[in-house]
Parts: C-alpha cells; sequence; structure tokens
C-alpha cells in the first residue's frame, strides 16, 4: 500500500509506478467517488473516435495500460502458441 499526503491545496501526488503502472499522463481524466468512507479513484474511459479509412472501420483511443506490456504478452503468447505444435 501507498502512503500519500495531501499538500495545503488539497492534492496528492500519484506515484510515477502506478501512474505507468495504469497509463495515466497529465491528459488522463480520473473520476472520483466516496464509497464505504473510501476514496476511489478510477481513469476514466476515452470515447473511441470511429472513421473508415480505406473501406476499414478504425477505432482511435488511447490504449489502456503498457502498451509495452501488453505486446510482451501477446509476442509469448504467440511464441507459445507456435512451439506447442
Amino acid at each position: 500500500m501507498e502512503q500519500l499526503t495531501v499538500d495545503q491545496f488539497g492534492r496528492i501526488e500519484i506515484p510515477g509506478k502506478i501512474r505507468q503502472q495504469l497509463g495515466i499522463n497529465n491528459q488522463t481524466k480520473l473520476s472520483l467517488k466516496v464509497e464505504n468512507g473510501q476514496l476511489i479513484l478510477q481513469p476514466l474511459k476515452s470515447e473511441l473516435e470511429t472513421y473508415y479509412e480505406d473501406g476499414i472501420l478504425v477505432f482511435k483511443a488511447e490504449p489502456i495500460g503498457n502498451t509495452e506490456t501488453i505486446i510482451d504478452e501477446v509476442r509469448t503468447e504467440i511464441i507459445n502458441e507456435l512451439t506447442s505444435c
């Protein structure tokens, strides 16, 4: 568990490791709610931009999470499938 301090303006700093893990940057919008005496802070999902490009429907959105981790996981999964044949 991380321990955070609220500054004189009511701000807290989310540690870089957690921001990276959740894909949070300085443009990320967050929701804040109080539930059972706890603060719950969640990144808001960005709205998908959709359009057609050369007859293909394209969905444009920011990835959620660390893209390097996702790519590594997919790569490992594909390698495992190919080597198990």
